[in-house]
């Protein structure tokens, strides 16, 4: 790969048509070459199909995230965690698998546990569980037995928390680029999904990948709309769950 080369990272688009289509076309602006997804395409949206199936025209390598995962496996039954809103978000996830038809489920089987490019690996939760949560807190003791297992190379980019991270090490750095469709942050004595699209750009330099954070707004009334349109369960509360970004 040649300097100045630009491939866009990115996932968490949890069947969020609108933010996807923001992103990519940022993306396009930014001069991006290529494209690396992170995973958990569909679950949680009002456009899962269209999501994955957006996805697969890019043709670029799909990392299998633990929603995608869930979606092959057969559904459970609800089961109480004590986290918010578990109900509704279990029944629209249900919603979700009546509509994914067999061309959909078969390109969800094509997503790997991992992708590896030059210096670089991608994942959804770390190199080991697709569910697991690596932070800025995550022990480097833990990151230290991960490498000595999957990998030096120079930079990792994984999903899953939908926070944004760059942790940076001697000899290598640990990036996230936030979530494209389901950011969200806690106001007041709730949390809230924000309008934006979360990615990142890394850039071939002599020194290796130089990564580069990315935003995009728009318009939250989409989102909004297409829950209503689609008859999802709960569909007026989880629109109203949706603020600007």
């Amino acid at each position: 790969m040649q300097q100045g080369f630009k491939v866009a990272v990115f996932g968490d688009v949890h069947g969020n048509l609108p933010a996807l289509t923001a992103a990519l076309s940022d993306m396009a602006r930014q001069g991006a070459e290529a494209y690396l997804c992170l995973g958990d395409m569909a679950m949680g949206g009002a456009w899962p199909a269209e999501c994955i199936v957006r996805i697969a025209a890019l043709g670029c390598p799909v990392v299998r995230g633990n929603a995608d995962r869930m979606l092959l496996e057969p559904p459970q039954p609800f089961a109480p965690r004590g986290f918010p809103d578990e109900e509704q978000l279990h029944d629209i996830d249900k919603w979700v698998r009546t509509q994914l038809g067999h061309a959909e489920s078969q390109l969800l089987q094509t997503y790997t546990a991992r992708t590896e490019w030059p210096n670089l690996l991608c994942f959804h939760g770390s190199p080991e569980r697709d569910n697991e949560e690596l932070t800025a807190q995550t022990p480097t003791a833990r990151l230290d037995e991960l490498r000595a297992e999957f990998g030096q190379q120079a930079v990792w980019v994984g999903g899953h928390t939908h926070q944004p991270l760059h942790r940076q090490f001697e000899g290598w750095a640990l990036l996230n680029p936030g979530s494209v469709g389901l950011p969200f942050e806690r106001r007041g004595d709730r949390y809230v999904n924000l309008a934006r699209a979360e990615y990142l750009i890394l850039e071939r330099t002599a020194s290796g990948w130089h990564p580069t954070f990315h935003r995009v707004a728009y318009d939250v009334a989409q989102v909004q709309r297409g829950i209503l349109s689609r008859e999802l369960p709960y569909a007026h509360w989880l629109a109203q769950e949706w603020v600007d970004g």
